[in-house]
């Protein structure tokens, strides 16, 4: 850029500020002496800024759209101002998890009617449910509010965290001298519930038939072909999903009856109904994790599934829900779109099954019977400092992300470990209702039941091998 160039966006730039001050100001000016924005004064204070484009009729529905002196800001829930600047390149040659300016698709027009001396006026009123961030390589992410981005690329894995000190922490992750991300994010000081990102166009929002035909486990049930209509708004409008970066771990569940929680659970076999939310002997309160080193949420029956992930998130910007079947067909081609071919999804050798090897690096695990039931005095183990290799033909339950040989685009433990219930429908004989299970387990050969394998399991059926993952879903 030449020196011209350098001086009109340092202009810009400065014009911009100036813009951003008189909005933070305003805001500044608007909490009450409880410590809480007051609608009433900011609206006030909003209106009263020398530039607005357009008047605030109602400063209490936020995250609230503004323009001031040509530039939009958006001011969040809790009084956070975030801007779109309109400099050259901004949005394609920006760095990492910088905010950029935000699609207009993303932005959602609502109609209000404000009271008037002469009755009620319509207007129409912009906000959003996301900022958008520049992963450093050209291409930008919807990010909701109250999430943050962390760091990864479109191509190797974006992961947005719920903590605030996890913000860019590994925006700067490097690899090599050209500069590029690398694909593994570590994992260990992250503190925050953790999601990946998988774009996907809504021509390809749909759900494939893996043609498994060989191999004992290789039925590959029938299945529900359809796609569920609230699947749908977010692709379209977003571009993609989110999905968690692990297996729904334990986080701040509490169980009522005490003999049934934490690490001595006692049971036979490999059914047991103590963490169903069906269980009329217990309640549980608390919600589940996607964090590393965490408890799986095992023993889930599907009701427990589908409750614990809806109840993970319900805020202004972002629901949460069980993952379904076609998000799970949409993240395998996500994970095998550099692979040269279907290997790494239907030879899932990468993760943690009966006749796989794998180096633990942290985390805990446990020894499980071929009956289901927890080896030796029912402690999960810890993998200490030193790096313990799983043994062969030994039934092995891990914590989430033991392992870096189980992680693909930035995800832990999509196959093996554990059975992740969907919530597509399975057709079966019976009058049972059956739902799918997808990623194999820990307690079966990987050749047999691969990552894209569709098995299925009754509505009540509590297992050590079935656990579940949490998806978010976009306002």
């Amino acid at each position: 850029m030449d020196c011209y160039g350098r001086a009109q966006n340092a202009a810009e730039e400065s014009k911009y500020k100036k813009a951003e001050e008189k909005v933070k100001l305003a805001v500044m000016g608007s909490y009450g002496i409880d410590g809480n924005l007051d609608d009433g004064l900011l609206k006030e204070n909003l209106n009263n800024i020398d530039g607005l484009e357009q008047k605030v009729a109602d400063a209490s529905r936020r995250p609230l759209y503004i323009v001031v002196d040509s530039y939009p800001f958006t001011i969040g829930k809790l009084g956070e101002v975030t801007g779109e600047r309109e400099l050259a390149d901004i949005d394609e040659n920006t760095e990492a998890g910088k905010e950029v300016k935000i699609d207009d698709k993303w932005k959602t027009k609502e109609k209000r009617y404000v009271d008037t001396t002469n009755g009620k006026e319509e207007e129409i009123v912009e906000t959003a449910s996301v900022y958008a961030v520049s992963d450093g390589e050209g291409n930008k992410v919807p990010v909701p509010y109250d999430f943050y981005y962390v760091g990864g690329t479109l191509e190797t894995g974006i992961v947005i965290s719920d903590n605030a000190k996890d913000k860019n922490k590994y925006v700067d992750y490097k690899n090599d001298e050209s500069g590029h991300i690398k694909e593994g994010i570590p994992k260990n000081d992250l503190e925050g519930n953790q999601f990946v990102w998988i774009p996907c166009d809504i021509k390809d929002y749909k759900k494939e038939d893996w043609k498994l035909s060989s191999g004992d486990y290789a039925r590959n049930a029938l299945y529900d072909t359809s796609i569920m209509a609230t699947e749908l708004p977010q692709i379209e409008k977003y571009g993609g999903f989110y999905i968690g970066r692990y297996e729904a771990g334990k986080g701040t569940i509490e169980f009522s009856n005490v003999s049934q929680i934490g690490d001595n659970i006692e049971h036979s076999g490999w059914e047991y109904s103590g963490w169903s939310v069906n269980n009329s002997n217990n309640t549980i309160s608390g919600k589940v994790s996607s964090k590393a080193d965490e408890v799986p949420y095992y023993h889930a029956d599907y009701d427990t599934a589908v409750q614990m992930s809806n109840n993970m998130y319900n805020t202004d910007y972002v629901r949460s829900g069980l993952v379904t079947g076609t998000m799970w067909d949409v993240m395998m081609n996500f994970i095998k779109k550099d692979e040269e071919n279907d290997d790494v999804i239907k030879l899932s050798s990468w993760g943690n099954y009966l006749d796989t090897e794998i180096d633990l690096e942290s985390g805990k695990y446990r020894i499980i019977e071929s009956d289901g039931t927890e080896k030796g005095e029912n402690e999960w183990t810890e993998v200490g400092s030193e790096k313990f290799k799983k043994q062969l033909n030994t039934r092995y339950l891990l914590t989430t992300g033991s392992s870096e040989q189980v992680k693909k685009k930035n995800l832990y433990d999509v196959t093996g470990n554990l059975w992740t219930w969907t919530t597509e429908a399975a057709f079966v004989s019976n009058s049972d209702r059956y739902f799918m299970l997808r990623g194999g387990y820990f307690n079966v050969k990987y050749e047999n039941v691969p990552i894209c394998y569709r098995g299925y399991g009754a509505i009540n059926y509590t297992g050590t091998d079935s656990g579940f993952r949490v998806a978010l879903y976009i306002k």
